[in-house]
């Protein structure tokens, strides 16, 4: 299992994503603690049980020609910057590491400050082959930076619209 670092914060945070997880050894030799979203159809196998050192969460959506529920997608991914901007590791994964991992950590670096074009550029930098489903991309590259600098993310309050994920759907079918 290949494990990807996509950003650093200066409070040492760090976002990966990757495939499906069937070994945490190599995660915790990356000394990844800790935080995980799992974007898959099935619980990982054999996950750390150890208190007060795993936070696992569990959102599966499917990788289509559909947009997972938004708002959800949008709190999980504000919850990530959160702990990254804390320092904490987050790693976020699925299936092949390509497209719902890769869109939930673009949207968490809308959260962290960059526009979706830029998280886009540097996800598919970072993990050859990301984000080659066509909806999910073109919905980040929508997404202006929800940071300005010195803003505490505890007050930002992402302005989703309804119908967004019908025009980015349309725009997709032209």
């Amino acid at each position: 299992m290949e494990i990807y670092q996509i950003h650093q914060t200066e409070q040492d945070g760090k976002l990966f994503i990757s495939p499906d997880i069937d070994d945490w050894e190599p995660i915790a030799d990356r000394n990844i603690y800790g935080q995980f979203f799992d974007l898959e159809g099935g619980i990982d196998i054999d996950i750390p049980t150890i208190p007060d050192q795993i936070l696992y969460i569990y959102f599966p959506f499917e990788d289509e020609r559909a947009l997972p529920d938004l708002q959800r997608l949008h709190q999980t991914a504000k919850f990530g910057a959160c702990l990254i901007e804390s320092g904490y590791s987050v790693l976020s994964h699925c299936g092949m590491g390509h497209n719902r991992s890769a869109l939930l950590a673009g949207v968490i670096l809308t959260y962290l400050g960059m526009t979706g074009e830029q998280a886009v550029t540097l996800i598919q930098q970072k993990r050859q082959g990301a984000l080659y489903n066509k909806v999910f991309a073109s919905y980040l590259q929508t997404l202006p930076s929800v940071r300005r600098i010195g803003e505490s993310l505890s007050f930002v309050n992402y302005p989703i619209a309804a119908n967004k994920k019908i025009r980015v759907l349309e725009s997709i079918a032209q």
